[in-house]
């Protein structure tokens, strides 16, 4: 308690008069008056040294003819999340961007002004991000008076990207069609000869209105929903939603059920780093290595299969619990395989590692510097990639992470080599938490007794440390059981404005395999 009242009492010295309006073990919220906003942020992430980890608006329509933007900032694992809350009240539509002070604000407050017609005034570039320019004008889909399943008409518009001038200066247009199954995304170069001057990256092909999409479930139907929100993170988003949910209900999930949550997401973790290690290699013509490690992924996913009747473990997550009990039998069988690919990886780290070629094309490639990630807020794999320490499993431990601790693995040169190390790293991290799993886990129920229904209003956050960094869940509750708002946040929304950083200097030929090693989902982003 005594580091939470220090972070208290350093914003109270700050602004005086400033009281938190709610506090829980874990999260202070502040309502605050829209004016001081901009201040108020600045202080949090320059002074307090705080991460913005979400940023979005609330139609409180038909509870409150008001909107509510919500400014969350992380800490160091011993302080407290802070919650900012300001109101725009009747037909109030304007607020400050803090995009000039917090540079990570950019894309979040774009998104607000595209699906709630709110304008962030002060905003350095106001570009549709979400909506593109076939959306007529005047349509903002998350407003509550809005039909989740109306049919909008086109219109035809162009988009202005940014452009260099100058004489030997080219633009290379790649995608948003790409060759192969790769989802769609757009990336416009300026290039002088091969060395990339400039990077736009221009995503939102695949937005499907998720976040509308949940306000027409409930809290006990939205899961398969919440597991389809990016295909190849099923455990990390099914977890953080349910965690949102159980928050909201009161249950109490069974200490074994806890536990077999942290195999599963940590199951998903392996086959997703071991594909993620043999496509970087793949990125570089080194096929020997993608082949072993296709096999090593292939049959993990066969596990999952076997585990849990999907490849992706769909279906095994469920409010309050898991819906699949793994027998002490299995757990050997999972054990043994994973001594045996640990054993196989193990042996090809050190063929990697011993290749001059392939290390050369790694080192000092895609650098993103500590200061550019810690500005764009990034997280996971190349957050810790440039030295950010930060893991949810460790800092804000859930599922079984307080019983089963995640030692975490820290690079500070930020290029594409720092980010395979922090994947291999992880992937024998990883097997000794399910080997520590296996010894640890308790008897007992995979799912709970009970679950007492929340007054609409009512909300819950939830954080969970998916494959490639922090998964953000905000949950409220509406009428009658159902979901009024659910703000999903996946780490590709905020490592992909990164990636215009960590290519600039690099050369064209690079950039697959600078953007191999991010490996953002476009579905995740887009939503």
């Amino acid at each position: 308690m005594t580091n939470q009242l220090s972070l208290q009492q350093r914003i109270q010295m700050a602004f005086p008069g400033l009281a938190a309006a709610y506090s829980v073990d874990g999260l202070l919220h502040y309502r605050v008056e829209k004016s001081r906003i901009p201040e108020l942020t600045q202080f949090l992430h320059e002074k307090a040294r705080g991460r913005l980890a979400l940023l979005f608006a609330v139609d409180c329509r038909p509870l409150a003819e008001k909107y509510e933007i919500q400014y969350l900032f992380a800490f160091a694992s011993d302080h407290p999340w802070v919650l900012l809350t300001i109101e725009l009240a009747g037909q109030d539509r304007l607020f400050t961007s803090i995009t000039p002070s917090v540079h990570a604000a950019q894309w979040y407050e774009r998104e607000i002004r595209d699906l709630y017609g709110l304008i962030p005034q002060g905003h350095p570039d106001l570009r549709r991000l979400v909506r593109h320019e076939h959306w007529p004008k005047g349509t903002h889909p998350l407003q509550k008076a809005f039909p989740w399943n109306k049919t909008i008409g086109r219109q035809q518009a162009d988009y202005r990207f940014r452009h260099i001038e100058g004489e030997g200066v080219f633009e290379v247009p790649v995608g948003p069609i790409h060759a192969g199954i790769i989802e769609p995304g757009h990336f416009r170069f300026s290039v002088a000869g091969e060395p990339i001057m400039q990077l736009e990256v221009r995503h939102f092909w695949k937005h499907r209105g998720i976040e509308k999409l949940f306000e027409q479930q409930t809290l006990s139907t939205a899961i398969a929903l919440a597991e389809r929100v990016s295909g190849d993170t099923t455990i990390g988003h099914s977890l953080a939603y349910c965690q949102a949910a159980e928050t909201l209900l009161h249950i109490d999930v069974p200490r074994r059920a806890r536990y077999l949550r942290s195999l599963f997401l940590e199951l998903e973790r392996l086959h997703n780093h071991l594909g993620d290690v043999g496509a970087i290699c793949n990125d570089t013509a080194y096929a020997l290595a993608h082949a072993h490690c296709s096999r090593m992924k292939e049959l993990l996913l066969q596990l999952n299969d076997r585990l849990t009747g999907s490849r992706f473990l769909r279906g095994a997550m469920a409010i309050g619990g898991v819906t699949k009990d793994v027998s002490a039998i299995e757990l050997s069988e999972i054990v043994a395989l994973l001594d045996g690919i640990e054993k196989d990886f193990a042996e090809l780290e050190s063929i990697i590692f011993a290749n001059a070629s392939l290390t050369d094309r790694l080192e000092t490639t895609g650098v993103l510097t500590e200061r550019t990630g810690w500005d764009h807020g990034v997280v996971g794999v190349v957050g810790r990639a440039s030295g950010i320490d930060q893991d949810v499993r460790r800092d804000r431990p859930f599922a079984a992470y307080d019983e089963v601790p995640v030692n975490i693995s820290l690079y500070r040169y930020g290029d594409v080599r720092a980010r395979l190390r922090v994947r291999m790293d992880e992937i024998h991290e990883s097997i000794r938490l399910i080997r520590e799993i296996r010894a640890n886990i308790p008897q007992g129920p995979v799912a709970p007794a009970a679950a007492h229904r929340p007054q609409p209003g009512q909300w819950a956050l939830s954080a969970v440390e998916g494959w490639r960094g922090e998964i953000l869940y905000f949950v409220m509750t509406g009428e009658q059981g159902s979901i009024h708002r659910c703000k999903v946040r996946d780490p590709s929304f905020v490592n992909w404005p990164a990636i215009q950083w960590a290519v600039v200097g690099n050369i064209l030929p690079d950039f697959p395999l600078i953007n191999k090693s991010f490996n953002l989902s476009y579905a995740g982003n887009d939503l």
